[in-house]
């Protein structure tokens, strides 16, 4: 192998390694470990509260599968718990109907069981929910308890 090969492989072997580590901590849920059976339950909890689900965003949300393969759910691959909930919508509800012809927006109670997720990093429930916000700049005390949260994305009520 000539000597310049070498000095390459040698100068990309660290870049491979820090990639490598990077997905096996952080990816989507496609790595070995598997949901943590208490976060599954608090994601199932969640949905129960979702009355009206017009995308089927939740349909792949089922007790005894890995909620780290669910829609809208990314996991760590190394320890299995739920790192980001991606469930946000491009529109607000007042010009989903506008724009793409239908209702597409999550609808019905945010459950408690949300804080429970302790690990979560990143949570996008953007353009759902349209009437549980009754002051929308309020953030509710219970949100603070999610001490890892980096990314915070609530329903948006207006246009």
């Amino acid at each position: 192998m000539p000597p310049t090969t070498k000095f390459l492989l040698l100068l990309l072997l660290p870049v491979a390694t820090a990639a490598a580590t990077f997905a096996l901590g952080h990816g989507t849920g496609t790595g070995t470990a598997v949901c943590v059976p208490r976060e599954r339950d608090a994601l199932l909890a969640f949905k129960r509260g979702v009355t009206h689900d017009p995308s089927g965003r939740l349909a792949s949300w089922r007790r005894g599968s890995d909620c780290c393969r669910w829609r809208g759910v990314r996991c760590s691959n190394r320890t299995g718990h739920v790192l980001q909930l991606r469930l946000g919508n491009s529109y607000s509800y007042f010009d989903q109907e506008f724009y793409t012809g239908r209702i597409t927006s999550l609808d019905g109670q945010i459950s408690p069981s949300l804080f429970s997720l302790e690990h979560l990093e990143h949570l996008d429930l953007a353009c759902n929910f349209p009437y549980i916000c009754s002051n929308c700049g309020h953030v509710p005390k219970l949100w603070g308890s999610l001490k890892n949260l980096r990314y915070l994305n609530l329903p948006c009520t207006s246009r």
